[in-house]
């Protein structure tokens, strides 16, 4: 009965985040049809770089982390706010697309369309999504 719990929960969020419709195209970040963010990919595509509309002020950055190993099963995606001296690493995040990560930032409101960022969703952010000890092997 459980794994049907759990099935509905993801669903659930998948319905509730698809409601903020995000797409990437042309160094724009869209939520709907308007232009929220500006986004640079950098190091062959393995980085994500948000800024506020138009500007150069960085509000995150998003980097696919392979640990130096051709595995897969170790990798995950780390999420650095680098003004607030914060980094969210998960596992969980491997998979998703940058349109899904930031959809999710929205959505936990840990920053709005204008580009602030609440430093008290970001900690609660951290507190359900950061693995610690996302880079321990199993022996």
């Amino acid at each position: 009965m459980k794994p049907l719990h759990y099935i509905a929960a993801l669903i659930f969020t998948a319905t509730t985040l698809t409601a903020q419709e995000i797409k990437l195209k042309d160094n724009i970040v869209y939520s709907g049809d308007t232009p929220a963010f500006s986004f640079a990919k950098k190091s062959m595509g393995n980085e994500l770089y948000v800024y506020k509309l138009n500007t150069k002020e960085e509000l995150l950055n998003i980097i696919v982390d392979n640990n130096n190993t051709e595995s897969k099963v170790d990798d995950s995606k780390k999420i650095v706010f680098a003004k607030e001296n914060t980094t969210i690493q998960s596992k969980n995040f491997r998979e998703q697309k940058w349109d899904f990560l930031i959809a999710l930032l929205l959505e936990e409101k840990v920053i709005n369309l204008k580009g602030d960022i609440n430093l008290d969703n970001l900690k609660r952010f951290k507190a359900k999504y950061d693995e610690k000890d996302v880079n321990k092997t199993m022996r």
